[in-house]
Order: structure tokens, then sequence, then C-alpha cells
């Protein structure tokens, strides 16, 4: 499927318009680290789609820094399992389910114009294992048949977020799907780990969702390529993150609060994902 494409435009009285409403996306920010102290060195955006595209994409994003004379600054982050599009620096990426953490450098003035699909979307669009493509970053014309340099191209001529989301938006149209009951179930069960933090166990899921064991297995298999417990693991640690940001607080105490069994589970899984220990992230709260 080659894409066309295009740009909502009018005329107005005093030059080109892009015509749309950005949606943006005010829910809080999980999984990056030490969030409040980075955040003020980069500004990020987030807008979700229109509803066309809802069950294809989660949301955009765009990232913009200016750190001109002053150090790089490395960006750590234990993002969602979902699948991305990264344009940056002229080139468009596919980025895969990140299994630990992920980081990219920023240095000088640069930016980053994000694709964020949604759960299990592009396993049922292009018909791939997504158990495939943990950790992998390849070029996106390698899976979508799109013209990235005119993708590219068009970018280049925005000078506005409504501008940039608009040639998005015309991109990715041509693909909007209607996810399958079983995509749909397998993005309720990751919305029920992320809402209910007292989920420690891949047998408390199947109870609390009415889903067997097995079948949240397969379909974490088939979809995001993931194994649940897994994803449990990680998604307490967003919760572990969200506490370190907001106040000094002890291994023991986070133990406690999030149910883990002993502190030492609690210290494996966090230098498992991402690469120290909690006291150790909270004494360099700058990576």
């Amino acid at each position: 499927m080659r894409l066309t494409l295009g740009i909502v435009k009018t005329r107005h009285s005093d030059g080109l318009l892009w015509s749309r409403i950005l949606q943006s996306n005010h829910n809080p920010i999980t999984g990056v680290l030490h969030h409040h102290q980075s955040a003020e060195l980069y500004q990020l955006r987030r807008y979700f789609p229109d509803a066309a595209l809802a069950e294809l994409i989660e949301q955009f994003w765009l990232v913009d820094w200016d750190l001109s004379g002053k150090p790089a600054h490395t960006q750590q982050n234990l993002p969602d399992p979902n699948f991305h599009v990264l344009i940056s620096q002229g080139t468009v990426t596919l980025l895969g389910p990140v299994s630990k953490n992920y980081s990219y450098e920023m240095q000088g003035k640069g930016q980053i114009i994000g694709v964020k699909f949604a759960l299990g979307a592009l396993a049922e669009l292009l018909n791939f294992k997504p158990a495939d493509f943990i950790d992998q970053q390849m070029d996106a014309q390698q899976l979508f048949d799109i013209d990235c340099s005119q993708l590219l191209a068009e970018l280049s001529l925005a000078h506005s977020d409504q501008q940039i989301i608009a040639i998005l938006h015309a991109c990715f149209l041509p693909f909007a799907v209607r996810p399958s009951w079983q995509c749909t179930r397998v993005r309720q069960l990751v919305g029920l780990i992320k809402q209910q933090s007292d989920i420690t166990s891949v047998e408390l899921l199947a109870e609390r969702s009415g889903v067997s064991v097995q079948t949240i297995q397969r379909c974490f298999r088939q979809y995001l390529g993931l194994n649940p417990k897994w994803l449990i693991r990680k998604y307490r640690l967003h919760q572990v993150l969200l506490l370190l940001e907001q106040q000094s607080v002890e291994s023991a105490d986070l133990v406690e609060a999030l149910g883990y069994s002993d502190q030492s589970h609690l210290i494996r899984d966090f230098k498992e994902f991402l690469g120290v220990t909690p006291t150790a992230y909270s004494l360099h709260p700058r990576s």
C-alpha cells in the first residue's frame, strides 16, 4: 500500500492555513526517569489523534530542546510496550517495544516527532510477531509502505504543532484499523494492570478480569510480544518511580506501599529494568 501524503488545508486571507484542532493529552507522564529535573531541559507536548485514528494511534508526541553551549543530556525512559515511529535528524525509524529502559542523547538543538501506536494495532495491521521486534529499531519503510522522503519534506515545511499533526494524520489515515475483540481484550487487560497497582501476579490478573491465565499469556504473546508477568513488574516500577519523584522514600517503605514480598525483590526488579538500585537512582537525580 503506497501512501499519498497530503495536508488538510484551507485558504485564508493571510495565506495558507492548516486546519486542525489539537487535542492535548494532559494525562500524567509516567516512565520518564528523573522527570522533574530533566523536564527543565526540553519541551514535551502530547496530542490525541482524531477519532478516525484512535484505534491505530494512542498519541502523537513532540520533544524540542536547545542545549546550545550546554552539556549533552541523556534522557532515559521506561516506556510502555507500544511500537513507535520516531522522526528525527532526517530519519523515520520504527522502534519496537522496549524490554528494559530506553535512552536518547540530546545535544545542541533538536527535535523528535513521535507516533505512539495503540497496543496490538501493528500486530493486526502488518501481520507479524511483535516478539521479533523487541528492542529493535529499523527503517520504518521496511514495514510501512510509505514515502519517507516525502514525509520528511512535508514536515520540513511545517512551522507549528498543528501543521505537524495534520501531516501525520494524512500520512497514517490510510492505515486506520478496527481492532479485533481479542486485541481489545488485551488493551483492557493492560489497562487493568496500570489502574490496579495491587495486581502482583498473572493469577490475580486472571481473577480480576475473568480471563484464564492461559488465555492472557497467549493474547499477550500474540499482540504484545511480552509476557504478562513482565508487564506487571514493569508497571509496578512506574509506581516506584512516581513515589521517588514525589518524595524521598526508603526502599522499605516502597516494599510496603507496593506490596513487594520483600526488599530484595524490589531491588532486583529495579536493577534489572533500570540498571541501578533505588538508592543509587535517588542519589543521582540526573543521568
